[in-house]
């Protein structure tokens, strides 16, 4: 299992990268593409469901073997994270570069955060973010994310 978790990560690294060569994730007006506005919807999502606490959401989002990595520590499984969410209050999102290739997604973007967890209240300042997606048939699921915000 572990291999295979470890094998989807290094596929969506180089997707990612692949996607990016010689590709805009802008239209030639310097509008945001449709990646971008369909990596925005995801990642909305995600802190939309962490504010309101839907768990139910959640575990049809998240992939069985999604992880989350924060700057602050060990890596979260699924229920881990579900079992323990963090109290968000509010939150908005910039900057957002999302690169597919074929059924993956990776989505860099900004946040800025009303965030506590497990005690620890995160500065109300932007700080970085990455997500990946993978979908299955119609669907978009989480299938791993980091948090790279470090708390006061």
């Amino acid at each position: 299992m572990r291999n295979r978790v470890a094998s989807i990560a290094a596929v969506l690294i180089a997707a990612a990268a692949i996607a990016g060569c010689g590709a805009s994730s802008y239209a030639a007006d310097g509008s945001a593409s449709d990646v971008n506005a369909e990596g925005t919807t995801l990642v909305t999502r995600l802190l939309e469901d962490v504010k309101t606490k839907n768990t139910g959401d959640l575990e049809k989002f998240l992939t069985p073997n999604w992880l989350l990595q924060r700057a602050t520590g060990a890596p979260l499984t699924k229920s881990e994270f579900i079992d323990g969410l963090p109290d968000l209050t509010s939150y908005s999102i910039s900057n957002v570069k999302a690169l597919q290739y074929e059924d993956s997604m990776a989505v860099s973007f900004t946040a800025t955060t009303d965030l506590v967890v497990d005690g620890t209240k995160f500065p109300g300042t932007p700080a970085p973010y990455l997500s990946s997606f993978i979908k299955v048939g119609d669907e978009w699921y989480l299938l791993s994310h980091a948090n790279l915000n470090k708390p006061k």
